[in-house]
């Protein structure tokens, strides 16, 4: 049979998950949800990869430093995705964007793969969070202690408020703890992952904060912004809207208010 359909893959987005593999899940379906598509050819054409065996776990690596960089298994699943095409990529985790990991990622690719466009997904919430002034900021310890955000959102701008140590360990808990963390029931979220994460946010409202950013893409698993008094600012979600006006402006829906 004569093949008769012309295929435009010229513009494809290439989303890095596996860390973890429900997070990647969850920000291939913001882009799927904020596009304006009535049946499945209208869709916009997006490549997830999830090698999570490939790429140490973040924290340790910035805590402690005992495992490989995790840019080589990242820059690894950017060739694969350049590989098939993917002419935009994305990093789907937080605390992959710290300097220490994402320079050197960013080196390699650039390096290797020019005709790829980096999308920095902390630098698309620092500009979107723009609107306000005292952010909260919840994360997993790694993103805490490397001061990620902090190298994003300037502090003659933003006033970033974070947890104090212990409330920085429940969060980490409740991302992680093999028992009822997030990464561990991602498809079935425990209660006690829930609890522990809105008393944090709760705890950054009363000290101030006018919205809070859910620094690790599996916060967003498990809460949601309709509990809350302020807006939870999501940058997965963000950054899922930005690849879409990037890739096709025209198709990206009206954002929720």
């Amino acid at each position: 049979m004569e093949h008769k359909i012309a295929v435009n893959l010229s513009k494809i987005i290439g989303v890095i998950g596996g860390m973890g593999p429900f997070a990647g899940l969850d920000f291939v379906q913001k882009i799927f949800i904020n596009t304006k598509a009535s049946k499945d050819q209208e869709h916009i054409n997006c490549l997830l990869i999830s090698c999570p065996a490939i790429v140490p776990d973040r924290t340790t690596f910035l805590i402690e430093n005992n495992v490989e960089n995790p840019a080589y298994g990242m820059f690894e699943c950017a060739r694969r995705l350049f590989q098939a095409g993917a002419s935009q990529v994305i990093v789907a985790c937080n605390a992959a964007h710290a300097d220490r990991i994402f320079s050197l990622y960013s080196k390699m690719v650039k390096e290797n793969l020019p005709d790829i466009e980096i999308v920095n997904m902390l630098k698309i919430c620092a500009d979107y969070s723009k609107k306000f002034k005292r952010i909260g900021l919840l994360g997993t310890i790694g993103t805490h202690n490397s001061r990620v955000y902090h190298d994003y959102f300037d502090e003659k701008n933003f006033i970033l408020l974070e947890p104090d140590q212990k409330g920085q360990e429940n969060v980490n808990n409740a991302i992680a703890n093999e028992n009822y963390g997030i990464k561990a029931h991602s498809f079935d979220i425990k209660p006690q992952a829930i609890d522990l994460v809105s008393r944090e946010i709760e705890k950054l409202v009363d000290l101030g904060a006018e919205a809070v950013i859910l620094g690790c893409t599996e916060l967003p698993l498990a809460v949601k912004g309709d509990n809350f008094t302020v807006p939870l600012i999501d940058p997965g979600l963000i950054a899922a809207r930005k690849l879409i006006e990037m890739i096709a402006p025209e198709k990206l829906l009206e954002e929720k208010q």
